[in-house]
């Protein structure tokens, strides 16, 4: 495992996260292998994101992430390494036939959660299911389609409890996901509601809970409002439609009360598009938790843009909550 950190190593120096998807607003869904699905815009052969915490003391890494991608865009590796008092490192090898997903091996550096991912296709190439088994990942997940467009995945862990969720559409398009989730001896534990506009998740609803959870280009609310939950997920989707400044406006119009789960501030290289610097404070058992996250892409051409080294100048222009 080493030998195979070190090459790593030399690509980046810091700490990497590069999820634009709150925790919050995650749900089951296909495995994220495209250049799409992890955030990049342009083709790229490889992503190197550096995240760090900063105080009036300086700054230090907390996670280095480099995901590297093959020529048909699809991604063959992902490493992570988290510095700190729980250190590790992660290395996820994909396997394909062609463009076909055949297996993710993931190997850690404690060895604990080393696991294998082994998928099934069917003859358009489309997932089906995926088998994992480790010491302490053991699942099985089938993937259901209907008029070309997944609908429905069911995963079930070994221990007995099982998630599933059901996409629904509206127009060709993804218009929700519900997902459920349910204890070993078949009662249910977690019903929540994720709502898209454009292929974008931007609220969820959780069963017996008042609060929606909005997300906006600004960061990531729970929200108290006048209106039923029914008519505030509509108005919020037409407006997102609309514009996401439109999204933001009406979620502060609709707004009683609301608690920051998490804010940010991105700086975008104009030239691509591609976002390169992103200052995140996020609520963290009622503290507020600062993280600088910098980025560096690498494009077929041989040219790059942005870095993963600490950026003073934007730490100290950027407002913190």
């Amino acid at each position: 495992m080493k030998s195979l950190i070190s090459v790593f190593l030399v690509f980046a120096f810091a700490k990497a996260i590069t999820a634009q998807v709150h925790s919050s607003l995650e749900h089951l869904k296909l495995p994220q292998i495209t250049q799409a699905d992890n955030t990049a815009k342009n083709e790229v052969y490889r992503i190197q994101t550096a995240t760090y915490k900063a105080d009036s003391l300086g700054y230090e890494p907390v996670v280095l992430q480099v995901q590297n991608f093959n020529e048909a865009g699809l991604k063959f590796q992902d490493y992570q390494q988290i510095f700190g008092k729980y250190k590790s490192e992660t290395l996820d090898s994909f396997y394909y036939t062609g463009t076909r997903l055949d297996s993710i091996v993931k190997k850690t550096s404690s060895g604990g959660f080393d696991a294998t991912m082994i998928f099934e296709c069917d003859n358009q190439g489309r997932v089906t299911s995926e088998k994992a088994t480790g010491k302490y990942i053991n699942y099985v997940t089938q993937y259901t389609y209907e008029n070309n467009q997944l609908q429905h995945i069911e995963m079930k862990l070994k221990r007995g409890n099982r998630r599933t969720a059901t996409y629904y559409y509206k127009k060709g398009n993804l218009d929700y996901v519900k997902q459920y989730e349910y204890k070993e001896n078949g009662e249910l534990k977690k019903e929540f509601t994720v709502y898209y506009t454009r292929g974008i998740p931007i609220a969820r609803v959780t069963a017996n809970d008042p609060l929606i959870t909005v997300a906006d280009f600004t960061g990531v609310y729970k929200i108290r409002t006048q209106l039923s939950q029914e008519q505030a997920i509509e108005e919020l989707q037409k407006a997102a439609a609309i514009s996401r400044t439109d999204l933001f406006n009406k979620r502060k119009e609709i707004t009683q009360q609301e608690v920051m789960l998490e804010q940010y501030s991105t700086s975008t290289e104009s030239s691509t598009g591609e976002w390169t610097k992103r200052h995140i404070t996020r609520k963290m058992f009622s503290k507020l938790e600062d993280r600088w996250v910098f980025r560096k892409l690498y494009f077929p051409d041989s040219t790059t843009v942005g870095s993963t080294q600490f950026d003073i100048l934007f730490q100290h222009k950027i407002k913190r909550y």
